[in-house]
């Protein structure tokens, strides 16, 4: 009766603690008031915690194992006794290494008879290609081809000279008269030059001998005082008269180019009237000329009348074609204000190198006068009888070349006589021999190369079959050549990538069955991390959730990483297998990590940031219920959350608490 009552009285207080459902509270939307629970009690003695915003994830923990991306099982392809395994587990080996080999035989030794046999074939069939027939016809061809070159040509000469001369060799034989009339002309006239050159000189002579006559020297000296007056304006600087004069200019430059640019534009309608109008008054002239009736007299009269109203109508549209005015003329105007407005420049701030320009001329006028007044040198007059002497053979071979000219143009002119009168008789039937043995030639040509094509067609087909057998032998001899290296390769296990043994089976002197793996290798160069996820998480997983990993090669050390696979199915002989494998890509911050090693992983799969969270241990569940526990005043009270994300630590409150609000949390 005592386990009764307390059980009652248990229960009692339980329900009196249950918050009426919602839809029993009668209506509005008042806040939800709390239970009281019957308890006497006035203190409590857990922990309080308060309702707090901050981030949540739910995550899966598991203990994963460094594996490589790259792995491979081994084996061999034939079955046979085991020679030899040349590595040991945990080795590491490079790509093309042999790691096991089985009984071969004398294999080796057959193969190196087979690739002899294959490269003496090959030979064979190169030497036979070399000595290939060649095409040894172009000689022939050549012949032939000049055969007919030279018929056609006796024939095009043969149809010439029955059709008497032709316009274009009169005019070629004209040509060739006048160009030996110009040569002579040429001739004549470098003889008149060299002529006159000679003469030049010798009076240069002369005049060396008389010296300057007293004009050259009043020139010199009217020269040299004007270089004085320039040197002594260049020191004095730039006079009033100069500088105003220069700025005149470029008043009346800066006005033309305002004229310039304001000068209205001229209608396209006005052109186009004015090339009317004189076009009509053309009309008209042309008209006054035709007409044949009246006087002479008024005739005249009209058709001067006429040419006054062209004259007119030409120059009105002369007048309208210059009031335009184009970007030239605009240019040519800046040029002229830029060029004055550098005159003034060039006054107002003489340039240094002026003065010793005019310094530098008036010691040449200096030089020059004084070269005047000094006799002639021998070196002077050496060099102008040298040149004297040049001049008389220029005019000696001048002399000599006109008589060949004249012979070039007696036998141009004989040539024209030649053309002019034709061909006779003779020289048609010796055209014709021509011809004919023209024609002999270039059948006798085309009977030599059908003979020589011929005799090539013969040989290249007897090379042919020579070239197909050999090209048989040499395929035979690769066929055997590839089957003894394949019986080879077979026999052999060789590494396919750099990487490292993880797992050897078998020992010297084992029958060893084909396609049993024999070595495990992986490679070290991309590591991955293999987790085994509980079935109960599998739904939470997703390709490319971030995985936290911690190694104890990287103490304090947390490295990220991304889920790669997920967990399959795979069939195999046994049936269909569920793979719990879950891969997961590494950023790997630095070398240390190991095949084989074990790895801590933490996947987020969900993450929630600016939520309330409260303690998981403060939440109580009764059936369906989930409510926390606060104290109000002395009396404990609770009310109803709806939950989110839950970890081992803390809980998300989607709905039932507000922020700041302290519960009881512990137990």
């Amino acid at each position: 009766m005592y386990r009764v009552a307390a059980l009652l009285t248990a229960g009692a207080v339980i329900l009196g603690g249950c918050e009426l459902p919602i839809g029993a509270r009668g209506l509005g939307n008042a806040a939800p008031e709390p239970t009281v629970a019957p308890s006497t009690s006035t203190s409590q003695t857990r922990p309080e915690a308060t309702v707090r915003r901050g981030t949540v994830q739910d995550s899966i923990k598991v203990i994963g194992r460094v594996i490589s991306s790259q792995e491979a099982e081994l084996y061999f392809r034939t079955t046979n006794r085991l020679r030899g395994i040349f590595i040991e587990t945990g080795q590491e080996v490079k790509a093309g290494q042999v790691l096991a080999e089985q009984e071969t035989g004398d294999l080796v030794t057959r193969i190196g008879k087979a690739r002899a046999t294959l490269d003496n074939a090959q030979i064979a069939h190169d030497k036979a290609r070399s000595k290939g027939v060649l095409d040894e016809t172009a000689d022939e061809v050549s012949s032939f081809d000049v055969a007919q070159i030279n018929l056609s040509q006796a024939a095009l000469q043969l149809e010439k000279l029955g059709g008497g001369p032709q316009d274009a060799d009169i005019k070629g034989a004209e040509a060739g008269v006048a160009q030996a009339i110009a040569g002579l002309e040429k001739s004549r006239l470098d003889l008149a030059t060299k002529e006159a050159q000679l003469a030049a000189k010798q009076v240069d002579l002369g005049y060396k001998f008389t010296g300057p006559s007293p004009d050259a020297i009043a020139v010199a000296q009217a020269e040299l005082e004007t270089r004085r007056i320039s040197v002594q304006r260049s020191m004095q600087g730039p006079r009033i008269e100069d500088v105003q004069q220069s700025e005149i200019k470029l008043e009346q430059a800066r006005t033309k180019l305002a004229q310039v640019r304001d000068a209205p534009p001229v209608k396209a309608e006005d052109v186009a009237n004015a090339e009317i109008a004189v076009r009509a008054a053309e009309i008209k002239l042309e008209q006054s000329r035709s007409v044949a009736t009246g006087t002479q007299a008024q005739r005249e009269a009209d058709i001067r009348t006429a040419e006054l109203n062209v004259e007119i109508a030409r120059n009105k549209q002369a007048s309208i074609q210059n009031q335009q005015v184009n970007a030239w003329d605009v240019r040519l105007a800046e040029q002229a204000v830029l060029a004055a407005e550098n005159d003034i420049a060039r006054l107002r701030a003489p340039n240094p190198f002026d003065a010793q320009t005019a310094r530098v001329a008036y010691d040449l006028a200096i030089t020059k006068l004084e070269a005047l007044q000094r006799p002639p040198s021998e070196q002077d007059l050496a060099q102008i009888n040298n040149e004297i002497n040049s001049l008389q053979l220029a005019v000696e071979s001048a002399r000599l070349a006109i008589p060949s000219s004249e012979a070039a143009v007696s036998a141009a002119q004989v040539k024209l006589e030649g053309v002019l009168r034709g061909t006779n008789e003779f020289d048609i039937r010796e055209q014709q021999s021509k011809v004919e043995k023209a024609q002999l030639d270039v059948e006798k040509a085309r009977a030599q190369l059908d003979i020589e094509r011929q005799k090539l067609t013969a040989t290249r087909a007897g090379t042919t079959f020579d070239l197909q057998s050999l090209q048989k032998d040499v395929e035979k001899a690769k066929l055997d050549l590839d089957q003894l290296e394949g019986n080879y390769s077979d026999a052999r296990i060789v590494a396919p990538f750099d990487g490292k043994v993880t797992k050897v089976n078998g020992k010297s002197g084992d029958n060893v069955q084909a396609f049993n793996p024999v070595i495990s290798l992986s490679s070290p160069a991309n590591l991955l991390i293999n987790a085994q996820i509980a079935e109960s998480d599998m739904p939470k997983l997703a390709v490319g959730q971030r995985a936290l990993i911690s190694l104890d090669a990287f103490p304090g050390q947390t490295i990220n990483g991304t889920v790669q696979t997920l967990p399959s199915s795979v069939v195999t002989q046994q049936g269909v297998v569920a793979d719990k494998n879950t891969k997961i890509t590494v950023e790997w911050t630095r070398p240390g990590a190991q095949l084989g090693m074990n790895a801590r992983v933490q996947i987020v799969v969900q993450k929630k940031d600016d939520v309330l969270l409260i303690p998981t241990q403060a939440i109580r569940t009764v059936g369906k219920r989930r409510f926390v526990e606060y104290m109000d005043g002395t009396v404990k009270r609770s009310r109803n959350v709806e939950i989110g994300i839950s970890t081992d630590v803390e809980t998300e409150v989607v709905s039932g608490l507000d922020e700041g609000m302290p519960i009881l949390a512990g137990s």
